[in-house]
């Protein structure tokens, strides 16, 4: 039985109960096709722990305590220790910007591992401290990934565009996928009743950190607009972040009415608020893939969103989903009215993303490409 291990290098906590963790869900599919994987996430109590899950136990997270580094770098003094343990055919690590993936790609060329670079960061960073440091990083330790990497798996084509921009080659393009097992519930939730909203309005939703990424008040600019254009819709906004305060003001300062703010939910009561939404709304700048994005469509939500790496290659303009180039709020907002109110397409927009979520983007489809990719690099010489 082949043993894999799948490394999430950055030191950036995930939630088991608010985030659909791509790694787990590939994992869990990979067992049953016959494999042992090992995950490696930093930890969510701040101490190294792991969890057996998947089909007979094939699946072990280990949750590593972690030590942050600026520019989303992390180290994990445990990591090295739990490899030596084990016995792996192949072993992948996130992204080229990550000192523990550059790291990880050196235990391999010693030990003689297939080492996979997966990759899903599809620009430098934006910002001035954290591109100081990709200058750094790309000047002294680019150089010996680049030449311990003979394989790699990009996200989207963006990703891919990128490494070869960095001169890597032997790039094949497999998508994530949306893990659905957290979504299990046995009772439904009416939320109309809860939030006290009639069921003549439309909902527009966001479900998401409430950072500036994201652009939360552009999203505030863009609702209000459409309510100005038809009275009949509110706002949905869920999510927690440093800039909740700023935006819940922003929203009173703009007498913006009904917007309910929900600080979490957790996933397995969000189907019944996609289920009950006529659209979801995106607004962020620099997407990698979103999982919540699929989420929406899985749900039959469509859509609208910035033409980022994950949603240029998942989502079909104005057909299943709405992607817009800029961030002009008037333009975001005549399309919100002309789906939601002019044409009224949004059930059937949200139809044609539920058949391609689950024609093309659920784990049990997309790991069994994972799965071949590492048999052909776990078989080559």
């Amino acid at each position: 039985m082949k043993h894999i291990a799948i490394i999430r290098s950055a030191c950036s906590a995930v939630s088991k109960s608010q985030y659909n963790i791509q790694e787990i869900g590939m994992a869990k599919v990979l067992a049953e096709l016959g494999v042992l994987v090992d995950v490696f996430l930093i930890s969510d109590t701040g101490e190294t722990y792991s969890e057996k899950l998947g089909k007979e136990d094939r699946v072990t997270v280990y949750w590593l305590k972690g030590f942050k580094i600026p520019g989303q770098q992390g180290y994990y003094k445990d990591l090295k220790g739990i490899l030596d343990s084990n016995h792996y055919d192949l072993i992948q690590a996130l992204d080229d910007s990550q000192i523990t993936t550059v790291l990880v790609s050196k235990y391999c060329r010693k030990k003689g591992i297939k080492f996979v670079l997966w990759q899903g960061m599809y620009e430098n960073y934006p910002e001035k401290y954290k591109r100081m440091i990709q200058y750094v990083f790309d000047w002294t330790l680019l150089k010996t990934l680049r030449k311990n990497t003979k394989y790699c798996i990009a996200k989207t084509t963006s990703a891919k565009k990128y490494l070869e921009q960095k001169n890597f080659d032997n790039i094949d393009v497999i998508p994530v996928a949306l893990e659905t097992s957290n979504f299990s519930r046995s009772e439904s939730i009416d939320y109309r009743k809860k939030l006290g909203i009639s069921n003549e309005k439309k909902i527009l939703l966001y479900v998401g950190k409430v950072e500036e990424r994201r652009k939360p008040l552009f999203c505030i600019d863009v609702y209000t607009k459409l309510k100005e254009k038809n009275a009949e819709c509110c706002l949905v906004y869920v999510g927690q972040g440093p800039m909740l305060d700023e935006v819940r003001e922003y929203a009173r300062s703009k007498n913006t009415e009904d917007v309910y703010f929900i600080d979490k939910i957790p996933q397995n009561e969000l189907p019944d608020l996609y289920a009950e939404s006529s659209m979801f709304i995106l607004p962020t700048r620099y997407e990698i893939f979103g999982m919540v994005l699929m989420e929406a469509m899985y749900f039959g939500t469509p859509v609208i969103t910035y033409s980022a790496a994950g949603p240029i290659d998942v989502i079909s303009n104005d057909k299943d989903g709405v992607v817009i180039n800029n961030f002009n709020s008037d333009e975001w907002a005549k399309k919100l009215y002309f789906h939601m109110f002019e044409k009224n397409d949004c059930e059937k927009m949200g139809e044609l993303g539920k058949q391609k979520i689950n024609s093309e983007y659920l784990w049990p489809i997309v790991a069994e490409k994972y799965y071949d990719k590492y048999m052909e690099i776990i078989k080559s010489e």
